[in-house]
């Protein structure tokens, strides 16, 4: 089937914010209702030779599919992140004693305290056992950056916790 740009962009243009304003009603951010309009017109534009004023219930059909499925995906996947949650203890692992548990919520505080990027390089390398070549690879970042932040994290850590560093060397 092939389609011409020419005659759909009009096409296009001229339902879009109609289109828009329907997919809000399943969801609430515009830009997820954006993207419902997209996946529905591409839906649409691969069932259809050419733009037809007749078969404008079809598209809105097919945005009406597309937001809905959109909006089911984001319940499930919040429903699973929410599972995960509550599976998931508040510590990032487990203690046995008072003063395991005391010493690691401290080090989950001091760990949440760390910049986003410091906590994440240091959680890839650590936990994750990765490389920092490989740790760079996830963030998309320099080899340097993420050595570099990797250290700040360290370093912030020691600064925070001197008592568990000094326990620690013993």
């Amino acid at each position: 089937m092939v389609h011409s740009d020419t005659d759909w962009q009009p096409w296009y243009d001229a339902h879009a914010a109609r289109l828009v304003l329907y997919a809000r009603h399943w969801l609430r951010e515009r830009a997820d209702a954006e993207d419902a309009v997209q996946a529905g017109f591409v839906r649409f534009w691969k069932s259809c030779p050419r733009p037809d004023t007749g078969e404008v219930p079809l598209l809105f059909a097919a945005v009406r599919t597309a937001a809905l499925d959109l909006a089911r995906s984001r319940r499930r996947r919040v429903a699973r992140e929410g599972r995960a949650a509550r599976d998931s203890s508040a510590e990032w692992w487990d203690a046995d004693s008072l003063v395991e548990r005391e010493r690691a919520e401290a080090v989950q505080r001091a760990l949440e305290a760390l910049p986003k990027e410091q906590r994440e390089s240091l959680i890839l390398r650590v936990w994750g056992g990765l490389t920092f070549a490989e740790v760079a690879r996830v963030l998309q970042a320099n080899v340097n950056t993420v050595a570099s932040r990797y250290r700040a994290a360290l370093s912030s850590l020691q600064k925070s916790l001197p008592e568990i560093v000094h326990d620690a060397d013993r």
